[in-house]
Order: structure tokens, then sequence, then C-alpha cells
């Protein structure tokens, strides 16, 4: 039986949500590449594709205001000719988005996505926002890939290679000698004979922490290389030619299989950024404070609306929740 007029569908209702979780990854992306044509042509698609991608766009454009607002720094007397110049200039975006028809950009659209997305198509292992993936590879190895992460897989020619696309992956591995098993990331390749142990990837740089065993780290063109066991850490950037070694307990190595972070005199920031892949929206951090005040303590990564309030209160710092799917945490 169909739905009676001007009550909303089940279907519709779903279709609008979608939109809406794809109207803030369009956000992300615009405000990382405001200036790439094909980019902006690939939303335009978007937007002309169904009314409730418009939809979306306008809720999230009206909520992306009030993060400027938020943003801005205090309120100084200014000559009307320049106050009109930051107004227009903080608009730019929004009218540069529009520029171009939707028949042109539907024909481009599948040609052109952001960084994130195109290793996803790449991959073979996906794990969604807020959610743990955990599975096996062909010969029993198991991995737990992190929220936000992806990992591509290569058993063929009697191999065992991995490639870390982007994001955090922990690994169990099936010792077999004959099959030494590698992990490739951010221009590094990690291998082991049987262990296991922590890989994130981060871009220019990578950090590899083991919980057993014994691993070797090696750029991929050139020094430096390091040997890690139980309770060693390593942040190798290749390019920088730079290495960080630390030491940290084992059993906190990948705590976020767990769903917990465990912060031991770090940044407020470096908490922040540990919640994002689990919070299904953006977090907006602002304000010096997130990089001089430290914290201790352990952070619940399934619930980082409440993991923000705890960090809040307890470091002096503001939560303000725009929507449902915006948060802003600021400390001067």
């Amino acid at each position: 039986m169909s739905s009676r007029e001007g009550e909303p569908r089940e279907g519709d209702a779903i279709a609008q949500a979608r939109a809406d979780r794809e109207a803030t990854d369009w956000l992300i992306r615009l405000e990382e590449e405001p200036d790439a044509p094909a980019l902006r042509i690939a939303f335009a698609a978007w937007l002309a594709a169904s009314p409730a991608n418009a939809h979306a766009w306008s809720d999230t454009a009206h909520a992306s205001d009030a993060i400027a607002l938020a943003l801005a720094p205090p309120a100084t007397v200014v000559p009307f000719e320049q106050a009109l110049a930051r107004r227009r200039q903080r608009h730019s975006l929004a009218r540069r988005l529009f520029v171009g028809s939707a028949a042109a950009a539907a024909a481009c659209v599948a040609l052109w996505a952001g960084p994130n997305l195109l290793d996803d198509l790449r991959a073979d292992h996906v794990a969604p926002t807020g959610e743990v993936r955990a599975f096996h590879l062909a010969d029993g190895t198991q991995v737990k890939l992190a929220p936000g992460g992806a990992l591509a897989v290569d058993y063929s020619d009697g191999q065992r290679h991995v490639r870390l696309l982007h994001g955090n992956a922990y690994f169990d591995v099936v010792h077999d000698p004959s099959r030494p098993f590698r992990i490739g990331a951010s221009g590094t390749t990690t291998t082991v004979l049987g262990t296991a142990f922590e890989v994130q990837a981060r871009g220019d740089a990578v950090g590899v922490a083991v919980r057993r065993g014994r691993v070797r780290v090696a750029c991929d063109t050139a020094a430096p290389v390091a040997i890690l066991s139980v309770g060693q850490t390593v942040d190798l950037a290749c390019a920088a030619g730079t290495e960080l070694h630390a030491a940290t307990p084992p059993e906190r190595i990948a705590s976020w299989v767990d769903g917990q972070y465990v912060a031991t005199d770090r940044p407020i920031r470096d908490v922040v950024d540990a919640l994002r892949p689990w919070y299904r929206g953006i977090i907006v951090a602002r304000g010096g404070g997130l990089e001089t005040r430290r914290v201790t303590g352990v952070y619940d990564l399934r619930h980082p609306q409440d993991a923000l309030s705890a960090l809040a209160t307890a470091h002096n710092a503001r939560v303000m929740r725009v929507t449902p799917w915006v948060t802003i945490i600021s400390s001067d």
C-alpha cells in the first residue's frame, strides 16, 4: 500500500540520510581543495543529481557559515570597504562551486574523486566511520582495521604482501618463514615472520608499534631502517629521513581495537585527532590551548561526543555542537 499524500516515505528518508552524509564528505573535501577544478565539477554533478542532495547541501552550507562565525577572531572596528571585502572572500567558495552546468559535470564525475575515495576503490577492505573491521587473510593472519582505514591485499605468486593505503591497522601474523609477511605504507615496507603489531599510515610518514615478536621497518628508497621488538615503536618519515623511537607498554598498542584511546602526556589535539574517525560528522578544533595543554587518561572512542565533553570539562576547553554532525572544540 502506498503512503498517504504528504506523508514521508521510508525510501525518501533513507535517501535524505545518505545525502546528508555525502554533503558532509563534500564539505570536508571542498575545504581541503577549494581551488581544484575537477573537484568542483564532480561536486556540481552530485548537487544536480537529486533534490535530496540540494537540500542536504543547503543545510550543510548553513552549518558551515556557523563554523566560520565560531572561528572568526574577536570583532574589531574596520572600514566598511574592508568589512565588505572580507564578506566577499568568505563566500567566494560558495560562488565558485556553482560555476558550470550540471550536464557537463555529470560527464566528468566518474573521473574525479577525493584522494581517500580513490584509495577505497583500490582497497580490498575498508572500515567505515566508527567501526573496527576484523577479518582473516587467506593464510589465517588476523587483521583489525581502524575506522577510516583501507587495505589492499596481494597474495599472488606465493607472496604475502598487503598495502595500508590510509588509516591504522593491527596485524596478528601467522608464522611462515618461507613467506615473509610484508606491509607497505607511506613509502615504507614492514617485514615480519610471525608477530603482532600496529601500523599507522599518515601520508608522508608511518608509525609502527610491536606487541609481540620482532619486525623490520625500512624505507622503500633509502635509509633509515629500524628493527623493533616487543614494546618498541618508531615514527618513520622517509622523505625527511627522520625516525623517532619510543617505548610503550605492549598492552596499550592498538588500544583502539577495544574502542579506547590511551593518552599519556599528549596534547589535547592528539586526543581530538584520535576521535575524528569515530565521529559521524566533522570535529573542528581551534585555539593554541589544544597544542599546549597536555592530558593523560583513557577515552572511549565509541562515544566520541561524550569523550569530547569529558576532555573539555577536565581541561578547561569548550565544546559547541553546531548540528548533530558538526562539533567545535576550542581552547585558548
